[in-house]
Parts: structure tokens; C-alpha cells; sequence
């Protein structure tokens, strides 16, 4: 099998920012787009193959057709025909609601096959960036329900000052908001289960404000504060650098000035690149050529074995890389 490109599913909100547009080159008067769903199988958001023999075929057609060669032994005989994760860029100009996830159990009680664990890779910022990961102490549900009723929450939660390369993991259950200023890639679980805690307030363009599920969060909370909340990594220059290892997925940082291998033989998944930073020319253990750039994302068959990664012109090429351990 080659490798896959689809076409991005962007998502106007409230909150969007300019990046995205900016790195994916939109046409100049394109809406603030705040999503980028680049690689998803989430039913109704179903991303669609942009070229080559499935050109039109959806995520979910594809595993259909190819099972394992796809997606990897493992995962077919775990979780079948359904994508295990889902692949975004964010960009906020104001800061997200305040929110938590469920875990699969929960998940699962509500119908749906996973929860929502998920990390952050912060590829841009602007100033005064932050985000809130955490509760800055231990809390408590019944201090929970009087700090959203006054919203006095916020007074509760861990802030961290963003910076580009810095990484945030975010397992289901813990307290979160991506803050203003800031340019990320996440990724999660297939999962588009967010319980909203609190919303500063805002209201939409009729006026309506969002709704709150305030009893659901409680149940999903995980009201323990951690010592620390930043996911620290080393990162050097061809190679592939681990950031993430979670039983939901595995995610390295690639930046390479030169040409790199890298190799999936021991790998039994798909692998998915999301590039951010300048071009290259990816050749796969087949020898099939493909060029992927900044704002672009690419999904490796399971079936293929090693990827040569040649940056285009004088300019780094970077990208984070996740698949299923």
C-alpha cells in the first residue's frame, strides 16, 4: 500500500485563530478556522483520501477494504473497522472552555467506544500564550460544585506559560483549556466526548451561551493535583525523539536538516506524520515517493516497514509522528 494523504475537515469556532490558515495557506478572507481534523474516523467527520486508486474513499472504507495491511494486526483484531485516533492542528485566539474528558469506562456506558486521552505539541505562540493543564491543588467535588456555580474555579487550576516544542499530556480525566495565543498539534483518542466545566460566559452568535455539563465532569474529574504537569523530552536532530508513550498511542518528534531513516519493521500499526515546519520527499520500503509539507498530514500503512525522509531546499523539516504501541 502507498502512503495516504486526506482532505483536512476545518472546523469554525468561537475561539479560532489565524495559524491555521496561515500554514495551510488558505485564500485571504477564509474565515478563522480554530480545528484542522487532518486524519479522523469519527462518525459524521470522516476524513476523505485525496488521491490514488481510494481517491473519495473515507477512513473507515479503507480499513474495510485493507484490515490489518493498514492499520496493523493488533488494532484490527482490537478495534476493527473503527480508527483508534483522531489527528488535529488547533489555533486559538481565545481561550477554550475549561473541560475534561471520560475514560473508556465512562466512554463506554455512554455508547461510545473510546474516552478521550490526548496530548498537546505547541508549534506556535503568540504573547501572553498559556494554557491550564490540572488543578494547582487537591480538590474536591463538593468545592468543585460551589467553583462553577461562582467561578471561582479558575482560581483552582495549574497555568503554564506556553513555549513552542513544549508537550502536554492530558489523560482523560484531568482538568484542561488550551489559553489564547496558542498553535498546536493534538492528538487523541477517536473520541469527540468533551464535557464543558466552565465557558467564561461566552455566548454565541445569537446570544445563547454553550451548555455546560457540570454533573457529567464531575463524575469524570480526577480531582488529585500532580507536582508536575509538563511532559519533558530530548530532542535531537535526525532522529525520531520520544515524546508520549501511553497504551493510546506512542508519539516522537522529527526535525531533520538531512536526509533520515526511520525504521517500522518492529512496528506493528499504521504511522501518521503531521508535518509543520518546510518539505520533504518521503520514500517508503516500497519505494513509492510522496512530498509532504508544512500543514500536511500522512498516513504509513502497517505494511510498510521503513521511511527515508529527504528535507526540500535549505529549510528543517519537522514533524510529529505518533502510531499505536
Amino acid at each position: 500500500m502507498k502512503p495516504i494523504k486526506f482532505e483536512a475537515l476545518l472546523k469554525n469556532t468561537i475561539w479560532g485563530g489565524n495559524d491555521i490558515n496561515h500554514l495551510k495557506q488558505l485564500p485571504e478572507g477564509t474565515k478563522a478556522v480554530g480545528e484542522s481534523w487532518e486524519i479522523s474516523g469519527v462518525p459524521g467527520n470522516e476524513t476523505i483520501v485525496t488521491a490514488g486508486d481510494d481517491l473519495g474513499a473515507t477512513l473507515p472504507a479503507l480499513i474495510r477494504k485493507y484490515g490489518a495491511t493498514l492499520v496493523g494486526q493488533a488494532n484490527f483484531e482490537r478495534y476493527g473497522e473503527t480508527f483508534p485516533l483522531l489527528i488535529k492542528f488547533i489555533s486559538a485566539a481565545q481561550p477554550l472552555s475549561i473541560q475534561v474528558h471520560p475514560d473508556d469506562a465512562m466512554a463506554n456506558t455512554m455508547g461510545h467506544p473510546f474516552g478521550k486521552t490526548e496530548m498537546w505539541y505547541i508549534i506556535g505562540t503568540h504573547e501572553g500564550a498559556r494554557l491550564c493543564s490540572g488543578f494547582a491543588h487537591d480538590y474536591s467535588a463538593d468545592a468543585y460544585a460551589q467553583g462553577v456555580e461562582d467561578g471561582s474555579i479558575e482560581e483552582h487550576l495549574a497555568y503554564h506559560t506556553t513555549h513552542v516544542g513544549d508537550c502536554f499530556f492530558i489523560p482523560a480525566g484531568r482538568i484542561h483549556s488550551i489559553g489564547a495565543g496558542n498553535f498546536l498539534i493534538e492528538i487523541q483518542q477517536s473520541s469527540n466526548d468533551t464535557f464543558r466545566v466552565y465557558d467564561f460566559n461566552r455566548t454565541d452568535d445569537l446570544g445563547n451561551r454553550r451548555e455546560l455539563h457540570v454533573e457529567q465532569a464531575r463524575q469524570a474529574l480526577n480531582f488529585k493535583a500532580e507536582a508536575d504537569y509538563r511532559t519533558h523530552y530530548s530532542a535531537r536532530l535526525g532522529e525520531a525523539s520520544l515524546m508520549v508513550q501511553c497504551p493510546q498511542f506512542t508519539t516522537r518528534l522529527i526535525r531533520t536538516e538531512q536526509t533520515m531513516q526511520v525504521d517500522y519493521a518492529a512496528i506493528d500499526s499504521f504511522v501518521i506524520l503531521i508535518a509543520y515546519e518546510g518539505e520533504a520527499k518521503l520514500t517508503d520500503a516500497e519505494g513509492n515517493e510522496v512530498f509532504l509539507q508544512a500543514g500536511e498530514s500522512l498516513l504509513l500503512p502497517a505494511s510498510n516497514s521503513a521511511l527515508t525522509i529527504e528535507p526540500q531546499g535549505i529549510t528543517r523539516f519537522s514533524c510529529v509522528e505518533t502510531f499505536i504501541p
